[in-house]
């Protein structure tokens, strides 16, 4: 028999809390009373906490503990978060501080917002009924908001929160199932923001307390990774601030035109608008290609409508028209060609930034998408219950790590044979003489079309009775509905299919789509 999963997970990073994790247990259980909930706490601690977590582990089945040693702490905060969104098994997810800055009595409102239909529920310092007042000190409100404006303006997708640096959020588990997380430091709701297109988020006010007991994790070296961390999504997630990548490239464009136009016109002695060609010729083939590299590289294969190649015709038509009238027109002044060609660039930049809106502020098309596909989803949800696994996750073809629980080299194998495979972890290390522990049991199935990988399915089974051939056979028939699904939403990333687009794959962090089966719940 299949184990039921719980509704909530509560993930609460821990290092140095002792003094306050008495208070904690007491006001979690009092705000959790009637909730079908787990608590999975990560350790890092070299104080007492260890020994306190031990103590409530052995007297509430519902807390899960993970402690921490040696090389395991690497990365600090940001790795504990990640492995505590690892260890959860809950449908829905809340990741929280553990020094009571953020007040467990609210998780059942963030609970309550999501059962009435939000993906992401952000408890917002910054929200009307909010409040910071918990922060010790002007520079750490100035630091605050500060950071919060500067991530609200460098990603659009930031805008959905007003608090979207907040550490406390409650979300879907189908929004983390199978992502990469690359957090340089300890922002995951940024990650998930700029992530995920389509999210319905919604914030409820935090009145964030003063810190009961203990020292702040803060520090000059936290005010560093954060803008690691910018760099890492801005630079290395395909699709994201694409405005300003937009704008990167034009002004590194106007940097190759003016050079080369004095040249022609004054050293190479050609007449200005004759000039003009070249250096507009050079300047908009850099263009294009960084555009097409950087700006839309998540989207250069997909053939449709708004895609690269409805932005380079408005951009050229855009900086004909309007560019090179505005160069000759100057040209009839006294002004100097490098200000009549800068002045002119200037105007074309204006004109390609309104003619190319849209496509500027398109969503960034990841495998995140597949997270909130309803076909997609269908479909794991039926394979869930064919094998009767507690839920099915689907993974890109392409995805360079681990699932939350696969390990990496296994993974790597079923994408490179596509066959499919069972993996069984026991309960411990010891051998047990009691029958009928439960085990975690996995299946790892390929979805293939056409000869090629569309993804990798992973099914779940926390149960007594792992996974064996006869599931894998099932599993092995069901899973090749997904392939379908997965090239309609147009998630399978490196599938040509005669009449379908396309899609292309961003970096990381790359997310994938999961379902429970009902039959566990």
């Amino acid at each position: 028999m299949v184990t039921p999963l719980p509704q909530l997970s509560v993930v609460i990073p821990t290092r140095n809390e002792a003094e306050s994790l008495g208070a904690l247990w007491s006001r979690l259980e009092t705000a959790l009373a009637g909730v079908d909930a787990e608590v999975c706490f990560v350790d890092d601690s070299d104080d007492e906490t260890p020994a306190r977590l031990a103590a409530l582990q052995s007297a509430h089945p519902a807390v899960r503990c993970l402690l921490r040693r040696g090389a395991e702490r690497a990365g600090g905060l940001s790795t504990a978060v990640v492995a505590g969104l690892h260890m959860a098994s809950g449908d829905l997810v809340c990741v929280m501080d553990a020094d009571l800055q953020h007040p467990p009595e609210l998780i059942p409102e963030m609970l309550a917002a999501a059962e009435a239909g939000a993906d992401l529920v952000v408890a917002s310092r910054y929200v009307s009924g909010g409040s910071a007042g918990g922060l010790a000190g002007l520079a750490r409100h100035l630091v605050s908001r500060g950071s919060g404006l500067v991530a609200r303006i460098l990603f659009h997708e930031a805008r959905q929160s007003t608090d979207p640096l907040s550490g406390f959020f409650l979300c879907r588990r189908r929004l983390i199932d199978g992502i990469e997380f690359r957090p340089v430091g300890f922002k995951i709701l940024l990650e998930l923001l700029v992530c995920v297109p389509g999210l319905r988020v919604v914030d409820v006010p935090l009145r964030f307390q003063a810190r009961a007991a203990g020292t702040s994790k803060a520090s000059a070296r936290q005010g560093v990774l954060f803008l690691r961390h910018l760099a890492s999504l801005f630079f290395r997630v395909d699709g994201s601030a694409r405005i300003w990548k937009f704008g990167l490239v034009g002004v590194s464009g106007l940097g190759l035109f003016l050079p080369t136009l004095w040249a022609l016109a004054g050293p190479g002695h050609l007449p200005p608008l004759l000039a003009f060609l070249p250096a507009f010729a050079l300047s908009f083939a850099w263009n294009t290609l960084w555009n097409r590299a950087w700006t839309f590289a998540d989207q250069r294969r997909r053939h449709r409508p708004g895609g690269v190649r409805g932005f380079l015709t408005r951009a050229l038509l855009a900086n004909l028209l309007v560019m090179y009238p505005v160069f000759a027109l100057l040209c009839l002044t006294s002004l100097p060609v490098i200000a009549s060609g800068a002045l002119a660039a200037g105007a074309g930049m204006a004109a390609n930034g309104l003619a190319n809106r849209r496509s500027t502020r398109l969503a960034p098309t990841i495998w995140g998408q597949v997270a909130v596909d309803a076909a997609v989803r269908l479909g794991l949800t039926r394979l869930a219950q064919a094998v009767s696994a507690d839920r099915a996750v689907a993974l890109p073809p392409d995805a360079a790590g681990t699932s939350s629980t696969v390990p990496a080299e296994l993974l790597a194998r079923v994408r490179k044979s596509r066959r499919g495979a069972i993996w069984t972890e026991s309960a411990s290390h010891r051998p047990q003489r009691r029958r009928g522990i439960d085990l975690t049991s996995h299946l790892l199935l390929p979805v293939v079309d056409a000869e090629r990988l569309a993804g990798i399915v992973v099914c779940e089974r926390r149960a007594a009775r792992p996974f064996d051939a006869s599931d894998l056979e099932t599993g092995l028939h069901a899973v090749d509905e997904l392939a379908e699904a997965l090239i309609d939403a147009g998630l399978a990333l490196s599938i040509p299919r005669e009449g379908a687009a396309t899609g292309t794959t961003g970096h990381e962090p790359a997310l994938g789509g999961t379902a429970e089966s009902p039959a566990t719940r």
